[in-house]
């Protein structure tokens, strides 16, 4: 039976487990017994693998059996693993009329919920032939059981976790109401160095967002919040893998308009996201916002003094305390010293905006106009007097981000 959570239901190494809102959990089919496995490899970079099982479902919207026939199809060409299981309910519904059940469940590996698709002849579920569907594989218990929600009328929010190089990495993702089927863009908010994701910038910007049709996920980096690992083991270039890791969750969601996904970063956040479209390129990221972006931190390290704290560059401390309980790795000094920051980031050439206010002193204005400079066409908007938290007003950096996203990622 433990094979099943490797196997089984498009959940092949699973990276999340959410907890579901806004949604209600309409059949609940256990899964009793894997009978037959058989798989084919072809050159090592192509595999595929056929299951059969069976089960049954035992709830107050219906009562039956899998029939036999059942079987999950797995296809991994060139590392892009996309599942499929195909299978028959026959029983009873909620009104205690004999009725079938058809579902598909579609998912590609690393997505924390497959996509089910529903026919039935019952009357009274005759609704989850329409509905927006959600499926997810419950093994918490010690049993196994494929969960299938309806997702309900209204922006959503759920926290979820998210595998990444370092650890889980714990995100919310922010989704505005969809019609049955349809796709819209999404948002990777990546925040500042020792900040978290919810924060009352990222926060803003994540609403507003959804307010405005468009989705987005902020997440903690590795270190950070409620993700797992260490302070003092985050570099930028593991920060990199993390929204690198976010992104390919992203990539999984049924409703995410993959020719639509951008990113956005907050100071050393807008110098992951730089270097993460960089690294990605214009055809996986339709637009990249950075929001003081703090490029000062590989000038910091060379002249060895990071926030405040001096040391040798060249050699530099195993761990450098920054108060407050924390302290930065040899690691951090050492990769950001040589960091590749603007040889990176133009290499994107998609659309970009930056935004940057004078009053900052941390990471001096200087350092957005050098990302403008170096992305042709892309936008940047120079608030004058705003420190490097945007005040004394946030909500007018907020504003024009969101208004950038809006523009750029309409559905033309």
């Amino acid at each position: 039976m433990k094979n099943i959570l490797t196997i089984l239901f498009a959940f092949l190494s699973l990276q999340a487990s959410a907890q579901l809102k806004d949604c209600k959990e309409i059949l609940s089919i256990k899964i009793n017994e894997v009978k037959n496995h058989a798989d084919v490899n072809s050159d090592g970079s192509r595999s595929a693998g056929l299951l059969s099982f069976n089960g049954y479902c035992d709830n107050e919207y219906f009562k039956g059996e899998i029939q036999p026939g059942a079987f999950d199809t797995q296809k991994n060409e060139n590392g892009v693993v996309t599942l499929s299981a195909r299978y028959m309910l026959t029983g009873k519904d909620s009104k205690n009329n004999n009725c079938n059940i058809f579902i598909e469940n579609n998912a590609v590996q690393g997505g924390p919920y497959s996509q089910p698709k529903i026919f039935t002849d019952s009357k009274a579920l005759d609704f989850l032939n329409t509905s927006e569907l959600v499926g997810h594989l419950d093994h918490s218990d010690g049993q196994f059981y494929v969960r299938i929600y309806v997702r309900e009328p209204g922006n959503t929010t759920e926290d979820l976790w998210v595998q990444g190089t370092q650890g889980k990495l714990a995100a919310t993702l922010e989704k505005p109401e969809l019609k049955q089927g349809e796709k819209c863009p999404v948002v990777i908010i990546c925040h500042g160095f020792g900040g978290q994701r919810s924060c009352p910038t990222t926060n803003a910007i994540a609403q507003q967002l959804s307010d405005n049709g468009i989705a987005s996920i902020r997440f903690d980096f590795n270190g950070h919040g409620e993700s797992e690992g260490r302070f003092e083991d985050m570099t930028v270039p593991n920060e990199i893998e993390d929204a690198k890791s976010i992104y390919q969750f992203v990539s999984s969601l049924p409703f995410a308009d993959r020719e639509r996904i951008a990113i956005l970063g907050i100071s050393q956040g807008g110098v992951v996201a730089s270097m993460t479209a960089g690294e990605l390129g214009h055809k996986k990221l339709a637009a990249a916002v950075l929001m003081c972006p703090a490029a000062v931190l590989r000038d910091d390290c060379i002249k060895g003094n990071t926030m405040g704290q001096f040391y040798n560059p060249l050699d530099p401390p195993e761990r450098l305390e920054l108060g407050y309980g924390r302290a930065l790795g040899r690691e951090f000094i050492k990769t950001a010293f040589s960091l590749p920051i603007y040889e990176t980031a133009e290499r994107y050439h998609g659309k970009g905006c930056i935004i940057h206010g004078t009053g900052d002193r941390v990471a001096p204005y200087t350092y957005g106009i050098r990302f403008h400079d170096i992305w042709p066409g892309s936008e940047y908007h120079q608030l004058e007097g705003y420190d490097h938290g945007f005040n004394p007003n946030p909500l007018d950096a907020v504003a024009i981000a969101v208004d950038y996203l809006k523009r750029n990622l309409a559905d033309n």
